[in-house]
């Protein structure tokens, strides 16, 4: 047998195809492989055939697909823009009265701009999955509103109309953390998602996040279609673009599949029309870590000076917590334990360090978050503290400090002490920080939620994990609360998140304490659980405002 040759032009394999009469004869002939001679011609888009004199002459022009240049929305001068965006797959019906409800709101918030990314999935074999393509279709309720290239929106956020992912796809974002380079992004999905990316620790960290869909489930029953009609929200991301061209980014969620209405903030938005000044059922701080609150987020969420302990008022704009007015309200790491923290309790350095600036008295660093706590706490408002690693971490000196060594909190260690030693004959776990914040004073009426009970809301969202605790004793991470199938509202990671249900807040604590180093997607954001069991996540900027 010869041996094979396998540099043939593409002009010789062609014209090879052309004498033989077809692929298959071609490779025969010419002893190549037919998926070789497949793959070389398939790369022409267009083909000229030349004749001259007995030859066959072939020039190719070769395709590409290089990325359209981006629509683009600049700021305005003198007034805030608004955007609403969101997906639609092809050939699928749209749930008419959220389409409703989110042109009601665009019309009320006035200058919004309603625009929809379209996917493909086709339930037949071999079709084009373009979404530019003459055989993919939309509802022509939203015909006009759908775009195909990408959309920026300022200098800060780019809305990926481009990226056609597949509904079925489990981890929508996966891979996208670089895409927009250092632009926020959001992305077309059926699923909701976030995931806060790191940047320079003070910088306003990224977030990259999927905004829900405009159609109702339509899939193929089996095991990625049955998966994906689970998670299929219907939904839509708000934009806020400030005159400065500051941004903000948020959720917006309808109720159902048979009710379009939602909530934004303090909004509610029927087909009817928006009604102002409701209430949201809960309100998830990021974790808190008192004694390192960050001052811009503390006055922005509570209307609290974490110099002089009190409250204070903004003439210019309402606490978060006031205009808002959860029904309940939920603390996560309140306490941080940073003057005996057991991680630094042998650097001498940072105990020589605490001493100088007067931060030595564990006790006044207790008191310190029940001052917060009697500032904060709101009567029309069920203020709930979630036993957290950091308030643990005070049981955990009990049980391994020597107080003798530490004279500025002898009497302390030792009062603590007794009073745990007296109560272990009834509790494995007595609430030692729980006792010492009733002692001095925080409202009657708070509420501990121990480790390992549980506080649903909304029907079955849990709000009673730190996050500190993983499955059967592990680490844990979000993806272990995504898992357990229950909704639930988590802190810990201080990175925002939204994972298969699993909402995780930021901090309200400061951007860098001393133990984060290098590149952080810590960020100061709270969760937002509306009265229908919807959720958003408000990410703080660096004015110090969660909205526009």
């Amino acid at each position: 047998m010869p041996t094979q040759r396998l540099n043939f032009t593409n002009a010789e394999l062609h014209a090879a195809v052309v004498q033989h009469g077809g692929i298959r004869a071609a490779a025969r002939a010419l002893q190549v492989g037919e998926s070789t001679i497949r793959m070389r011609l398939k790369r022409a888009v267009t083909e000229i055939l030349v004749e001259n004199g007995d030859e066959h002459q072939i020039e190719f022009k070769w395709g590409s697909t290089l990325p359209p240049k981006p629509i683009a929305f600049a700021p305005h001068a003198d007034r805030t823009r608004y955007f609403i965006l969101t997906a639609a797959q092809d050939d699928s019906a749209v749930h008419e009265d959220f389409w409703k409800c989110l042109n009601v709101y665009a019309d009320w918030l006035e200058d919004c701009e309603i625009i929809v990314a379209g996917f493909a999935y086709s339930k037949k074999l071999f079709t084009d999955h373009e979404t530019r393509s003459s055989s993919i279709g939309f509802h022509s309720l939203i015909n006009e509103f759908v775009v195909h290239d990408q959309v920026r929106i300022g200098d800060g956020l780019a809305f990926c109309a481009e990226a056609n992912t597949q509904p079925t796809a489990v981890r929508p974002l996966s891979g996208f953390t670089t895409y927009t380079r250092n632009r926020w992004g959001v992305f077309p999905h059926v699923k909701v998602a976030l995931e806060s990316v790191a940047t320079m620790k003070h910088e306003r960290s990224k977030q990259i996040m999927t905004t829900g869909a405009v159609t109702l489930p339509n899939y193929i029953r089996m095991k990625a279609g049955v998966k994906a009609m689970h998670h299929h929200v219907c939904g839509a991301v708000l934009v806020e673009l400030l005159p400065s061209g500051e941004f903000f980014c948020r959720h917006i969620l309808a109720t159902d599949f048979e009710d379009g209405s939602f909530y934004d903030l303090d909004c509610h938005i029927t087909r009817d029309g928006v009604s102002v000044g409701h209430r949201v059922e809960a309100l998830t701080y990021g974790d808190i870590h008192e004694d390192k609150i960050d001052p811009v987020c503390a006055k922005a969420t509570w209307g609290y000076d974490p110099v002089t302990k009190l409250p204070t008022t903004n003439p210019e704009r309402m606490a978060l917590c006031d205009f808002l007015r959860p029904n309940y309200a939920f603390y996560h790491d309140l306490y941080d334990q940073q003057r005996r923290n057991h991680h630094a309790i042998e650097d001498i350095y940072f105990r020589y360090r605490m001493h100088l600036s007067g931060y030595d008295s564990v006790e006044d660093e207790i008191a310190g978050s029940a001052a917060f706590i009697r500032a904060t706490a709101r009567d029309e408002t069920m203020t709930v503290i979630v036993e957290s690693n950091h308030d643990q971490a005070l049981i955990k000196w009990l049980k391994t400090a020597d107080y003798r060594k530490d004279p500025a909190n002898a009497l302390f260690f030792l009062r603590c002490q007794l009073w745990v030693y007296e109560n272990l004959s009834h509790t494995s776990n007595p609430g030692v920080l729980q006792h010492v914040l009733r002692e001095l004073g925080i409202p009657a009426d708070t509420v501990f939620a121990d480790e390992d009970n549980s506080f649903p809301i909304c029907g079955g969202i849990e709000c009673g994990m730190h996050g500190h605790l993983g499955t059967n004793g592990s680490r844990a991470s979000p993806m272990q609360f995504a898992k357990a199938g229950a909704r639930s509202n988590t802190g810990h990671t201080h990175s925002p998140q939204i994972i298969d249900g699993a909402y995780v807040a930021g901090v309200s604590g400061k951007l860098d304490m001393g133990y984060n180093k290098g590149l952080s997607s810590w960020a100061h954001a709270h969760i937002v659980t509306y009265a229908n069991g919807k959720r958003t996540i408000l990410t703080m900027s660096a004015s110090g405002r969660f909205y526009g």
